[in-house]
């Protein structure tokens, strides 16, 4: 299986980082009681963190990382679509360039933060629209989303395999 790749705002990494860190926590307190035991309670769950570091290659690695930064510098959350995850949004919080840049090599590093708020009240549902000869097989790999899921999102597509052009699919 061809692992999708990571889009932000219709920017799409031409080659995954090589490293992707996905962080899901908690807010548990602990506290110590007098009697020398502890107790623990939850209060909720944080939003997600997602963090990497990639390299960008060829002749046109700098132009690449300058779109990046203009992506990082933008004030509004996204939608985030990573491997094998239901897309979500997040803000581009961090942009880190690792080293000296060479003709033909930039190393990066960055860190995503989900839009909590966004995502726990947003009621709009998050569509993609067919393009050309798409089939709900292609949206499902470009998304990360899994089959069974976008089919029952979708009632009213009979056929995975033909969509027509225009048609919008309802991802998450």
């Amino acid at each position: 299986m061809k692992i999708s790749k990571i889009r932000f705002k219709g920017y799409e990494w031409e080659h995954n980082p090589e490293t992707l860190k996905v962080v899901n926590d908690n807010n548990i307190r602990e506290q110590d009681l007098p009697s020398g035991s502890s107790i623990s309670r939850y209060y909720s769950a944080k939003c997600r963190k997602v963090s990497g570091k990639g390299k960008l290659v060829g002749n046109e690695c700098l132009v690449k990382f300058n779109e990046l930064v203009k992506l990082q510098g933008q004030s509004e959350s996204g939608i985030l679509t990573l491997p094998s995850t239901k897309p979500f949004y997040a803000y581009f919080k961090k942009l880190e360039l690792l080293c000296e840049p060479s003709p033909n090599v930039i190393t990066y590093s960055f860190e995503f933060i989900e839009d909590c708020e966004k995502n726990h009240t947003d009621k709009e549902p998050y569509f993609h629209t067919v393009m050309g000869d798409e089939t709900l097989w292609d949206i499902s790999y470009k998304y990360g989303v899994n089959i069974e899921t976008l089919v029952s999102l979708n009632p009213e597509i009979k056929r995975v395999d033909e969509l027509s052009e225009g048609l919008k699919v309802k991802i998450c």
